[in-house]
């Protein structure tokens, strides 16, 4: 009777990872349109992998007033890629009058400059002749963040670092909320962390 409920036990297991497996690897795209956090309409979009550009972009399309990012990682591209192209949309944003403000991380690595900020300086040159505002967090604090915060009502936040192997190649997960309760808790973030650097 053990063995049997052992076996048994065994066997879900080995069916749930198994579904488990095939439900994380299809990658389809789900939407919560209406959830309820606290009692208040929210709307949520989970992205995985190569779905984060096509959805940062139609955001950033929408922007009517602000769009501030945080970025540990960003790298403008010449090429015409995923990354460029949330950076066209960026700039497209600006060209009509969006503010857009940046912050990106800059560090040392054994009193030298890292790779990261050396790439992060060439992006801030770029995105300023954009018209773009960005700043640099100290030396001495990492910024690992990867947040966008659009009109005060939009966030996208999680993994994704703005770079073509994060867009491409990489396993990443974030996601979009519609909240203004949620926004503005992001933006004060941002913004104290604005008044810092």
């Amino acid at each position: 009777m053990k063995r049997k409920f052992l076996f048994l036990l065994i066997l879900a297991v080995i069916a749930v990872g198994v579904s488990s497996f095939i439900i994380g690897t299809s990658f389809a795209k789900w939407e919560c349109p209406v959830c309820q956090l606290s009692g208040k309409e929210i709307s949520i979009t989970p992205m995985i992998n190569r779905q984060y550009s096509e959805t940062a972009i139609s955001a950033v399309d929408s922007a009517e007033s602000s769009i501030d990012i945080a970025m540990y990682q960003m790298k403008f591209y010449d090429s015409n890629n995923s990354v460029r192209q949330l950076l066209d949309a960026i700039s497209d944003a600006a060209s009509r009058g969006v503010k857009v403000r940046v912050i990106l991380e800059q560090g040392e690595w054994q009193g030298k400059v890292t790779d990261l900020t050396n790439e992060n300086k060439k992006t801030a040159s770029r995105l300023e002749d954009m018209g773009m505002e960005v700043k640099f967090d100290s030396m001495k604090t990492t910024t690992h963040d990867k947040i966008m915060i659009i009109d005060s009502k939009i966030v996208i936040i999680g993994s994704h670092n703005w770079a073509y192997s994060a867009f491409e190649s990489n396993n990443e997960a974030s996601v979009m909320i519609k909240n203004r309760e949620i926004a503005s808790y992001y933006e004060n973030y941002f913004d104290n962390l604005w008044g810092q650097f």
